[in-house]
């Protein structure tokens, strides 16, 4: 039985360990495809500790919150997936939400740092958390927010 089978197998788990050991028993598998971008994980697993190291560089400690509010995407998944890693919690928002609805579900999570799209990112600020705030804002797509996700990841 292989590890990862064992640890399927135990009553309580975790997906972070479980893509752990899969990423060390199949790297080259692939984990996620969107559109012609494929992620392998091992590639998977490497983002995932990037994302956790990240979160304790800027103080985010487990049982916080951060929050996520953009399409569903490869980054988004990396993100969600590395927080879990990091034993911090992920409110995922719905980004067809109105900017009032944004504003106040980011604001009853307590999250200091939000992943956003650009879309995302025009909603809150019409919601008054513009660049500069008190919550800092991370671009998954590239667009113009505070910070790219790559700038932002840890090397």
């Amino acid at each position: 039985m292989s590890s990862i089978d064992m640890l399927i197998a135990r009553q309580f788990g975790d997906i972070a360990n479980i893509v752990h050991l899969h990423a060390q028993e199949r790297p080259h598998h692939i984990a996620f495809i969107q559109d012609e971008r494929r992620l392998s994980y091992g590639e998977l697993d490497a983002t995932m500790d990037r994302v956790a190291t990240s979160l304790q560089r800027d103080g985010v400690r487990p049982g916080e919150a951060i929050a996520i509010v953009a399409p569903t995407s490869i980054e988004y998944a990396a993100v969600f997936l590395g927080a879990l890693r990091a034993g911090v919690a992920v409110s995922p928002l719905a980004p067809s939400s109105t900017p009032a609805s944004l504003g106040a579900m980011v604001e009853d999570c307590g999250a200091r740092l939000v992943f956003v799209d650009g879309a995302s990112a025009e909603s809150l600020a019409r919601a008054g958390m513009a660049r500069g705030g008190k919550r800092r804002m991370i671009a998954l797509d590239r667009s113009d927010a505070e910070n790219d996700l790559d700038d932002w990841l840890a090397p």
